[in-house]
């Protein structure tokens, strides 16, 4: 009995012990399993990083060359379309711009930008080079006996319907900007004073239509206020509706923009003045009752309580304005007839009890418009090109501001001239906003 006993306890002990053995080979086997699969994501993951890192430096190398070969690659993108004039600026490159009488098919052409001619005026390497001028080019065909300075550039249809596609392509800080235009002639704004010691430079508007093969030149009072700074502004529009564009051009010239609109007539083989401010103020500056058409259309007068009336009876526009809420006056500053240095106070033309001083108002209290602050080219609903001139709005001297007064100007096909269509008034603090958004788009604060 005993002997059973032993025996089966010796062989439950033995069946454990294998049970045992084989819970242990299993959990050790499992466990190696599980390091080799861990071992294995591991290899996965590095060899995934290695090819990262090599992927960032392959792409670091190609942008790199992207950045070398820029001027190339812009060139490539478009070289399958149909390109007619290929303007590149700001490339550092000699300015290039070939006789439209001796050229046939694609057109290259190289300006200069800003930022270039200031590196030049920097290195002090900007009138001479061994006899070369660094800025000059040589316009000779466009009838310009000695190399000149080329600056403002626009282009476009200024001569007839062409369908001709062109590209821009401009160098700048935030890498290169391209665009796609329609026009087959390149405007330019040209200064002819490159010595160092002139005293005098004349400047021009050169039109070169490259489809015809033929070069247009006009003089102009327009003047290059800084060679590196403030260029004059050219832009080119269907102003006068018959599908060819015209030429705009605009400048701060001492503390005002002045505007000039112009087109090519073919025929007399000329640029045509349509309208102008430098050239009419010139003209007409002694002439009984002129004025410029914006000013001439404006009429305003002061009322009670502290009010101004702004009208353009030519198109029935009339708005009441408060010289306290909206022209930004104290309501004190208006009772003093008299300022505190003995002067007559523009502003000063109300009693204490609002009324205003009429027979003094008469007398001191004109509200006319200033200077232009501000030109630009809206279209209205039906997509005609409008012409926005902003002035300050004065009451008895130019110092005296309440706000600014867009009026939008249109060309009339049946007289041929600019005439007044809408108009609508900013206060005096939105005016001072339009007033540095329009010195830095022109590039200056004087």
């Amino acid at each position: 009995m005993l002997e059973k006993f032993v025996l089966k306890y010796n062989e439950n002990n033995i069946i454990h012990m294998v049970i045992s053995v084989i819970e242990s080979c299993e959990k050790r086997f499992l466990y190696c399993l599980y390091g080799i699969i861990a071992f294995m994501a591991f290899i996965a993951v590095l060899s995934q990083h290695k090819y990262c890192d090599s992927a960032i430096i392959n792409s670091k190398i190609q942008s790199t060359a992207i950045k070398d070969n820029d001027s190339a690659a812009i060139k490539d993108s478009y070289s399958s379309e149909s390109c007619f004039l290929d303007v590149s600026v700001g490339f550092g490159e000699k300015v290039v711009i070939p006789d439209p009488a001796k050229t046939d098919g694609k057109v290259s052409i190289s300006l200069f930008s800003k930022k270039d001619v200031k590196k030049i005026c920097d290195a002090g390497k900007w009138y001479k080079k061994n006899g070369d001028l660094y800025l000059g080019t040589d316009l000779s065909f466009a009838g310009f006996d000695r190399p000149v300075f080329v600056s403002s550039y626009a282009v476009g249809n200024i001569t007839e319907k062409s369908g001709k596609v062109s590209y821009i392509s401009k160098k700048t800080n935030k890498g290169i900007k391209k665009k796609k235009v329609q026009g087959s002639c390149l405007v330019l704004f040209v200064t002819t004073k490159l010595e160092k010691y002139e005293k005098y430079d004349e400047s021009y508007f050169v039109i070169l239509d490259y489809k015809n093969g033929v070069s247009y030149k006009k003089k102009t009072t327009f003047y290059l206020p800084s060679l590196y700074s403030r260029w004059v502004r050219l832009s080119v529009a269907d102003v006068t509706g018959d599908g060819v564009q015209e030429l705009l051009v605009s400048c701060l010239c001492n503390k005002s923009i002045e505007f000039g609109l112009y087109n090519a007539d073919v025929d007399k083989h000329n640029i045509e003045e349509i309208y102008a401010t430098y050239s009419d103020w010139e003209k007409n500056l002694w002439e009984p009752g002129w004025d410029f058409i914006d000013r001439l259309e404006f009429k305003g007068k002061l009322k009670d309580n502290y009010k101004a009336e702004l009208m353009l009876p030519c198109i029935g526009y009339s708005k009441t304005i408060s010289v306290i809420k909206d022209g930004g006056y104290r309501e004190k500053s208006l009772h003093k007839k008299i300022d505190e240095w003995g002067c007559i106070n523009p502003v000063g033309m109300w009693k204490k009890n609002g009324k205003l001083r009429k027979k003094w108002a008469k007398k001191h209290g004109k509200v006319f418009l200033y200077t232009l602050d501000d030109i630009s080219y809206p279209k209205d609903k039906d997509g005609n090109i409008q012409i926005e001139f902003v002035r300050a709005i004065s009451i008895g001297h130019r110092s005296v501001d309440i706000g600014n007064m867009h009026i939008y100007m249109q060309y009339d096909k049946d007289i041929e001239k600019l005439v007044v269509k809408n108009a609508k008034y900013s206060d005096y603090k939105k005016s001072k906003k339009e007033w540095k958004e329009a010195r830095k788009k022109y590039g200056g604060f004087n």
